[in-house]
């Protein structure tokens, strides 16, 4: 009999890493606490104010939200996310309204929209997210629109609505390396997530995109292996940022990474064609319009 692996994230508190008093955003973020005051949203939900981005104020300042259609109810369980798990709420067929009154209202130029998983929904939301799509893009055609979607249980209808909806940017962020995923991610798999980007990439013109949180455990070597095998799946744009354990969620923070690391990706990545953003306080919408520039 195979003896079971040891859970390499139960690790006692003690002997844990400190946050290091350099993991700071300086940049102000009071543009965005002002401007969400105000904000339209009419029941949806900003990530950036939800996850408390610690960019929120940078990104604000160009014009870049992300906002989350569907609600904010996960039907999933991942270990790093505290994105509330009750029953979701019933589809509001008046979002798509509300996302074009915020849009309006923020003079947004670049628009990240993601939602909860939805396994509850014969589609996951898909043909809802197109709706937003086609009715944003008939009344602001000037906005770019990237879409951060979750898996949809890699059902291959629920991908078609989403390529008819045809995004300026499609993401899904893989979170991390091959050796953690069933640890961070048990309801879904690494290569299941590859094979949601081949799906794409074979049946699709879209430009791909992935995030990753390092932090976990992995090691410089298996961040390259899952760089080659996002290339090699289609994925042309990805984020590389700190982990950062949410209050009350399981999944510690394993190391700090430090600033030059990120350096190293960014500069590995290149060489097979990844376009990167990669430090710290990189999250998967930072800076959104800047890497979608690049090719």
């Amino acid at each position: 009999m195979l003896e079971a692996k040891a859970n390499p994230f139960k690790i006692p508190k003690a002997d844990l890493p400190k946050l290091p008093k350099w993991l700071r955003n300086h940049k102000p973020k009071y543009h965005f606490d002002n401007l969400i005051k105000k904000m339209p949203l009419d029941g949806m939900t900003t990530v950036c104010e939800e996850a408390k981005c610690p960019n929120r104020g940078e990104c604000i300042s160009r014009g870049i939200v992300t906002v989350m259609i569907l609600g904010s109810q996960c039907t999933r369980a991942c270990t790093f996310c505290a994105v509330d798990r009750s029953e979701p709420e019933p589809v509001d067929p008046g979002e798509a309204k509300k996302m074009l009154d915020m849009v309006n209202y923020m003079g947004a130029k670049y628009v990240v929209i993601t939602s909860p998983t939805r396994d509850d929904l014969f589609d996951g939301g898909a043909a809802h997210f197109r709706q937003v799509v086609n009715y944003v893009r008939e009344h602001r055609p000037d906005v770019q629109l990237e879409l951060l979607i979750p898996d949809f249980q890699n059902q291959s209808f629920a991908f078609d609505e989403i390529i008819a909806a045809a995004p300026d940017m499609l993401c899904f962020d893989i979170q991390t390396v091959k050796k953690a995923y069933s640890y961070v991610r048990p309801g879904f798999s690494y290569q299941k997530a590859l094979d949601l980007f081949s799906y794409f990439r074979v049946n699709s013109n879209l430009k791909l995109k992935s995030g990753i949180m390092v932090g976990l455990g992995e090691t410089r070597e298996e961040m390259l292996e899952l760089f080659q095998d996002l290339y090699d799946h289609g994925v042309r744009y990805a984020t590389v940022g700190q982990y950062l354990q949410p209050p009350g969620m399981p999944l510690p923070v394993l190391e700090y990474v430090e600033p030059e690391t990120y350096d190293f990706y960014t500069e590995e990545a290149l060489k097979i064609g990844l376009w990167i953003k990669a430090g710290p306080l990189v999250r998967s919408s930072y800076m959104a319009d800047q890497l979608a520039e690049q090719s």
